[in-house]
């Protein structure tokens, strides 16, 4: 039965008000829907107003959401459609303080990178050098280092945190193979770079810490079909610490996510950053208020409204409704 026999056949049910062959329809079409699907299938493939639509108004008209819910765990299983990236596809930096750490990461790349995704909570931070680093990021998107194919910064109201940062950036490029966030106060050894690019599988639900523990978030690679079963990171650990400790424990509990541990590039890392925490230790005002919030996280930790907070299939989400509109013409 195709497409637009189902359609009609539901139409139908809705008519008569036979909600329960509407209700075996539907799931029907779901079924006939997924199975036509190439293994990766781009977002056109995916798309079916028709479906979508009708399965909305089933669950509106009955209030029963078990075709929507069959809808979207079929959708999980969905692979990302990518290519092979030949370098750094998305490289994302939250930054708080010390322009010069970001100059010295800059310098530190050895590969190309076709985005570098900043986020600048540096706004109305009061720190003496959010001017200069202002200056810098406004110089970074007009001309951007070799080897960068483009800078985008993201300027919010105020300090969004280490978490919202990531998140905004994860979800800004959600056509990324795999995203490398990274702290400002890290450098790359060199050959790192090569090795991860070489490593990460871009279909497959892949997380890679480029530091051992505990400093495994302050450099990783992300897949998208990672962050699509694990969810985003809570931006309730506001705006720094414990957000690794949380996302560790989804990532470990899910068991479709392959933890990469490459021990060799991970002492090339640790060699080449000897120490860590560079923004809270330049400013001891930042120090101060990071010993009160730093012990309200932990409490968010502990807390069980914590584990209601993850939403899997984010990725998949915001990836299938970008809207990208057609050129206008003949």
């Amino acid at each position: 039965m195709d497409q637009h026999r189902f359609a009609r056949n539901y139409i139908t049910c809705i008519e008569t008000r036979d909600l329960t062959a509407a209700r075996s329809l539907l799931f029907l079409w779901v079924r006939a829907y997924f199975a036509t699907l190439p293994v990766a299938p781009s977002r056109r493939q995916l798309t079916n107003p028709d479906l979508w639509g009708c399965l909305a108004q089933y669950a509106a008209l009955s209030g029963d959401p078990t075709p929507v819910d069959d809808f979207w765990d079929r959708l999980d299983a969905i692979l990302p459609h990518t290519s092979s990236p030949t370098g750094i596809p998305l490289l994302g930096i939250p930054i708080l303080n010390r322009p010069d750490l970001l100059v010295r990461l800059l310098d530190s790349l050895d590969q190309p990178v076709e985005t570098l995704a900043i986020v600048d909570n540096s706004i109305d931070s009061g720190l003496a050098d959010a001017g200069a680093l202002s200056h810098l990021l406004v110089q970074l998107e007009h001309e951007p280092p070799a080897g960068i194919g483009r800078v985008r910064v993201a300027r919010p109201f105020a300090n969004q945190g280490v978490a919202a940062s990531w998140n905004a950036i994860l979800t800004a490029f959600p056509e990324a193979p795999f995203a490398l966030l990274v702290n400002n106060d890290v450098v790359f050894a060199p050959g790192v770079l090569a090795r991860v690019i070489a490593t990460v599988d871009p279909a497959r639900p892949q997380f890679l810490p480029l530091q051992p523990a505990p400093q495994e978030f302050s450099a990783f690679a992300i897949t998208p079909a990672a962050w699509n079963r694990v969810g985003l990171f809570d931006a309730n650990f506001h705006p720094a610490y414990c957000e690794d400790l949380d996302y560790t424990e989804r990532l470990r509990a899910c068991d479709a996510v392959e933890w990469i541990t490459l021990e060799a590039l991970q002492s090339l890392q640790q060699q080449a950053n000897p120490s860590a925490s560079a923004t809270i230790a330049s400013d001891p005002r930042l120090a101060a208020c990071n010993r009160t919030t730093y012990l309200l996280n932990c409490l968010w930790l502990h807390s069980r409204r914590r584990l209601e907070n993850p939403h899997p299939g984010t990725w998949m989400r915001r990836w299938l409704s970008q809207w990208q509109l057609e050129p206008v013409g003949p």
